[in-house]
């Protein structure tokens, strides 16, 4: 009996252990696959972060701390009188050209999290929305249809040289290029609604910030989404305005960062 037990045994662990390898490899295989996904992933959720919290500083700075107001007065030189409206024109349009670049090269910028995903595609998409919004919101100021934000994002379109197989084909053009793109009027044109907005609220800000004050704690909401941990945006600098217009003495200066 012991003849064929001994081998039977042995057949079995052999079996066992190849099964055993064949589960680890696939784990192995699955688990390189997601890295790799992850590491590709990372082009795209890092300067998604870096538009994003751009565009809320901005809003912050000009809703809580009247930046048009101060850089856009008739004593302001005109190096600050310039880059206040252009670097605005710039990250509103940075926002929306990574909004672009997701729409066209990425399904997702958690490949282990379906989630957070759609988290992320959900509150971008609530930005959009109030951005387009012409019902609930009664003030023209920063009002872009789809189409036009759209058209923002293309226009800010750069491509990447060869890039990496699955990585963005495209990226956001720099500022200085921005600033070389806007003498070609088939790209300033683009940016004309929100040069006009710009002077309205330098001179007229109650009244014409509900838009903004809603977009930047939509803003917010996505920082915390793509960076919960607080690695690339600290905790501190998550402010979120209120919903109507406070004393400027209550909030701490940001002003020098953007």
């Amino acid at each position: 009996m012991e003849q064929w037990i001994i081998p039977l045994v042995t057949s079995l662990i052999s079996v066992s252990g190849a099964l055993v390898s064949v589960i680890y490899g696939r784990r192995s295989v699955r688990s390189e696959r997601l890295d790799a996904a992850d590491q590709l992933a990372v082009r795209f959720r890092e300067p998604l972060l870096h538009a994003v919290f751009n565009l809320e500083t901005r809003i912050y700075n000009v809703v809580e701390l009247d930046f048009f107001a101060r850089f856009l007065a008739p004593d302001s030189s005109e190096e600050d009188r310039e880059y206040a409206v252009l670097n605005t024109l710039y990250v509103v349009g940075q926002f929306f050209c990574w909004c672009e670049i997701l729409r066209s090269d990425s399904q997702f910028v958690d490949p282990r999290n379906d989630e957070r995903n759609c988290e992320v595609m959900r509150t971008l998409e609530a930005v959009r929305d109030t951005f387009s919004d012409s019902i609930s919101l009664n003030e023209r100021c920063f009002r872009l249809f789809r189409g036009e934000q759209r058209a923002l994002g293309e226009v800010m379109l750069a491509p990447v040289v060869d890039p990496h197989p699955g990585a963005p084909r495209w990226e956001c053009m720099g500022y200085a290029a921005f600033l070389r793109a806007l003498d070609d009027p088939q790209t300033g044109r683009w940016f004309r609604r929100l040069r006009t907005d710009i002077e309205v609220l330098a001179h007229d800000m109650p009244g014409n910030d509900a838009r903004l004050r809603l977009i930047q704690n939509q803003l917010i909401d996505i920082v915390d989404i793509l960076d919960p941990e607080a690695r690339r945006v600290p905790v501190g600098l998550r402010k979120r305005v209120s919903p109507t217009p406070s004393a400027p003495d209550q909030h701490e200066n940001r002003m020098a960062r953007r």
